[in-house]
């Protein structure tokens, strides 16, 4: 195996380390950011905010004022609300949610001071990074997408971190970045109907053509205040036999080639530096066989916050243990996330099947893989957010599976040195899905599991609120 170092000037082949990881850097330190105009007619699409005909100028150095949280309106009346055994409840005792009390962190201390010591090291002007997986909650971006703003409008914006170039199915989105695709991609994650079943996910997805026709671009956004520069794309995809030539453009520039044949799957990891601006980088394969991708990163060079959210729809944390573990611990060891937050729950209780006995040995497993990949990272279990079902047209239910899987977590975390966060607790409690419905504007969408992107947002505040009370522990417990 070797590591192959691009330059704009020739190519140089040196042995490589171990670790299975093919490296390939290409240095685009000439080029003029220019982003090219906009054509995304053939392709889906989604987060554009294009302003058409022109490029805004780049953002200010100093940091931006995060966004504000809407206000909001209580509603005059409150349903009735009905537990699993159809006996009325108490409603939460707090109905506006701009003044829910702190939902803080819970574990042992010194896993909170941890947590905490990650924005500290921001706030001094290190770089760091926070890591989050989940479901539909993280996929969207919305609530991960807030968490983000109001980080590097802080302590500085490193880049957007981690997205998928292709979407995986329809509504799949992220904030502050600029998607478009071609429908040839062929999507892959755990149960997914169109799996190659071979395990090979990276962190959880990946997407793959052989066809030539197909493409994939990211780019930064040209009006939103946030994301609006790069520095450094890093690609990661997979190293197999019969692999065909992964083809990528910056901008208008010439078209890079990154082959990915080898004698056994391996990742690749490509890095692509260019000058620091407004870039769109395009990926598509060449035609000569199956080229596989598992994300890019798109980052800024020095101090500032990372967040990556890597999200897909349905999915339970045991879908973890479905993801191939060298590429998996491969990857989690090239982001070397300095915190990681598992959004996992809503499903979990959403199935009546699943036992809790289950449950917890499966968050153990996932746990485990988690430690042995990322030892010593700050990490965060965040709860299943609130949840109610209509039995009819005007009597709502609480959905009751929400506290046991929550208290599962509650139980593990610690024995991981991670720490837990209720979701449901932060809201208002058993119900507070139902009331947060009724806010003006809406804050839950109408199935009662989801949030609306306002809804998202106040509940990005409260998880926030909870990591500036961790940040207050100055010192570490003894």
């Amino acid at each position: 195996m070797h590591t192959k170092t691009l330059l704009a000037i020739g190519v140089l082949l040196l042995p490589a380390g171990a670790l299975g990881i093919t490296t390939q850097v290409i240095q685009l330190r000439s080029v003029v950011p220019q982003l090219p105009a906009q054509d995304c007619s053939a392709a889906r699409s989604g987060g554009l905010d294009f302003a058409e005909g022109r490029t805004p100028p780049l953002p200010p150095e100093a940091p931006l004022e995060p966004p504000e949280v809407p206000e909001s309106t209580p509603p005059d009346t409150l349903p009735t609300l009905l537990g699993a055994d159809g006996l009325e409840v108490e409603p939460p005792a707090e109905t506006d949610p701009t003044l829910l009390p702190l939902q803080p962190l819970e574990g042992n201390p010194q896993d909170i001071w941890r947590v905490g010591e990650v924005l500290r090291r921001a706030e001094v002007g290190e770089r760091v990074r926070m890591t989050v997986f989940g479901a539909s909650h993280t996929g969207g971006d919305y609530w991960t997408g807030h968490i983000r703003r109001v980080m590097q409008s802080r302590y500085g914006d490193a880049g957007h971190g981690f997205i998928l170039p292709a979407a995986l199915y329809r509504g799949f989105r992220n904030s502050d970045i600029n998607l478009c695709r071609t429908d040839g991609w062929r999507p892959d994650y755990d149960r997914a109907k169109t799996s190659w079943g071979d395990h090979y996910l990276g962190l959880g997805m990946s997407v793959s053509s052989s066809s030539a026709e197909d493409f994939g671009w990211v780019e930064t956004t040209r009006s939103n205040p946030h994301g609006r520069a790069v520095s450094r794309y890093r690609i990661f995809g997979l190293m197999q036999p019969e692999g065909g030539t992964l083809t990528a453009r910056v901008d208008q520039g010439p078209p890079l080639s990154f082959p990915t044949a080898a004698d056994a799957p391996e990742l690749l990891q490509a890095w692509i530096d260019v000058e620091p601006g407004a870039h769109r980088l395009t990926v598509s394969p060449q035609g000569d066989g199956e080229v596989r991708l598992f994300g890019i990163s798109a980052e800024r060079a020095g101090p500032g916050v990372i967040v990556d959210a890597i999200g897909i729809r349905g999915r339970q944390a045991k879908s973890w243990l479905s993801w191939d573990e060298p590429l998996m611990d491969q990857m989690m060891t090239a982001l070397d996330p300095d915190l990681v937050v598992l959004a996992y729950g809503t499903n979990e209780a959403a199935d009546p099947d699943y036992t809790m006995e289950a449950y917890t040995a499966d968050l153990r497993a996932v746990l485990a893989r988690l430690r042995q990949t990322r030892p010593h990272a700050a990490c965060v279990l965040v709860g299943p957010s609130d949840r109610a079902i209509k039995k009819s047209r005007t009597t709502p239910w609480i959905w009751d599976r929400t506290e046991p899987v929550a208290q599962v977590q509650r139980t593990v975390a610690p024995e991981f040195g991670c720490v837990f966060w209720d979701w449901q607790q932060a809201t208002g409690g058993p119900g507070s899905m139902l009331i947060w419905r009724q806010y003006s504007p809406r804050l839950a969408a109408g199935d009662y599991i989801h949030f609306t992107p306002d809804g998202y947002t106040h509940s990005a505040e409260l998880f926030i609120a909870a990591l500036d009370d961790a940040r207050s522990l100055s010192l570490p417990p003894r």
